[in-house]
């Protein structure tokens, strides 16, 4: 009696909701992956970036600089304009090299365009607002200001016509180790994150959360209609672990 050939299950559609493809993690760094839901749909969780960060170390030297916004707790009303005059520049090596004073990281990593580039890979993004926490409590949860959280900076870029929100969170701990662990146990409860930091009706809503020295970069991608699933995760996995990579120049 002969078997009859077998053939793989159809790939499951594409969805609200669905597990991006994660770089396979190396050279350490936290990886899990879970989901949660939230009012709207579902979000996706994907930790796992070591290998991204590393690579994008070099482009961190090439990405974008600031414009400090202060004041409202709704951080995208009313931000300062990034002009010009003021081309966007990253930490290198040697400015890395300084102590930041907390609440000092938002002026330094996110206010201003984002244009990152890395051979083939090039995206651009629409600066909204950026703001520093001089300690955690507004932006995150008891538990995790009970794992060591110190201080925070946040920054928002809008990308694809204004279609797709890139938020990303610094959340700095006491040690290396702490922040290891903080991204390791990531949950959905740990972040409050500001009124108007995601995009209205989205259909696509992720996030991410990679370690890196005494900090935990936490990426939360959104996207409305008629953008694709291969690009919110491009924005959520290069914007993470570039921002990742800088912070690696830092003396936090």
């Amino acid at each position: 009696m002969t078997t009859p050939p077998q053939h793989p299950p159809p790939p499951p559609p594409e969805g609200y909701g669905a597990l991006p493809p994660a770089p396979d993690p190396q050279g350490g760094g936290s990886a899990n992956e879970s989901s949660y839901a939230r009012p709207g749909g579902p979000w996706a969780l994907v930790i796992g970036l070591g290998a991204l960060a590393v690579v994008l170390v070099l482009a961190a030297i090439v990405t974008a600089g600031i414009v400090l916004l202060r004041g409202s707790d709704d951080p995208s009303a009313g931000p300062a304009p990034a002009t010009a005059s003021s081309p966007p520049t990253s930490p290198s090596p040697s400015a890395g090299s300084s102590t930041p004073d907390p609440g000092g990281l938002a002026d330094d990593l996110f206010a201003g365009e984002w244009n990152f580039k890395l051979g083939d890979v090039q995206m651009d993004a629409t600066y909204v607002a950026a703001k520093d926490y001089p300690d955690c409590g507004p932006i995150a949860s008891a538990a995790l200001e009970k794992k060591g959280c110190r201080y925070a900076a946040m920054g928002i870029h809008d990308a694809e016509g204004g279609k797709l929100r890139l938020l990303r969170i610094i959340y700095v701990f006491d040690s290396d180790a702490a922040a290891s662990a903080a991204a390791t146990s990531a949950k959905e409860t740990d972040f409050d994150l500001p009124t108007g930091s995601l995009i209205a009706d989205d259909v696509i809503g992720k996030w991410v959360a990679k370690d890196s020295s005494k900090a935990v970069v936490v990426g939360f991608v959104t996207a409305q209609k008629g953008v694709t699933e291969k690009t919110a995760d491009e924005f959520l996995h290069y914007g993470t672990a570039d921002i990742a990579a800088a912070l690696g120049f830092m003396d936090l």
